[in-house]
């Protein structure tokens, strides 16, 4: 009975996926021996390590990509929540490249190396503290907005208008953002 438990959980970590969040912006890379930045992996986004090498990491993110903008994955195919943004010109290799079923944008999966930093097995945590630094810091001059005040596609501009008023560190910036776009009014889980 223990040699076939012993199996089970070895099969059962072996097709488990690493999963993890990371709390702040995270460089990517086109290969592992690259040093140039060609995209970010913005906060509170889900991806998948694959592997891990020296001071990188090589990763799977999933997300939407409008046609017309190939160089931007979205968190789902009707708003602009970011999972990662690229340079203009980089060559993305998507491995996976679905129509949805509107037809408006495409269902991606794209692998890529990445920074190693302190990953997270949830995103609670993270939404948590980004919630604190907007409740702490964004009803100083004037009532505290409601997140289901604004539609995610105009937070962005809504937090960057009011934002160098406020304590929150630039490296918090879009962990609010994201926090602010996954709890607005027309907010639709992928």
């Amino acid at each position: 009975m223990r040699i076939i438990l012993s199996i089970f959980f070895f099969i059962t970590c072996m097709w488990s996926k690493n999963i993890v969040y990371s709390d702040e912006v995270v460089s990517l890379y086109l290969s592992q021996d690259d040093t140039k930045v060609v995209g970010r992996l913005l906060p509170t986004n889900s991806f998948e390590i694959l592997k891990e090498q020296g001071n990188k990491v090589y990763v799977k993110i999933q997300g939407f990509v409008n046609p017309k903008a190939p160089f931007v994955i979205y968190y789902n195919n009707t708003q602009r929540i970011i999972v990662a943004a690229f340079s203009k010109n980089t060559k993305l290799n998507f491995s996976k490249k679905d129509m949805t079923k509107d037809d408006k944008w495409d269902r991606v999966s794209l692998e890529i190396w990445a920074e190693k930093k302190k990953f997270f097995k949830n995103d609670k945590e993270m939404l948590s503290r980004a919630k604190e630094l907007f409740v702490n810091n964004c009803g100083i001059c004037h009532a505290l907005h409601k997140e289901k005040e604004f539609n995610a596609n105009a937070w962005p501009a809504v937090f960057r208008s009011m934002v160098d008023r406020t304590a929150i560190e630039k490296k918090d910036h879009w962990l609010v953002i994201e926090y602010l776009q996954k709890n607005s009014k027309d907010f639709k889980a992928n």
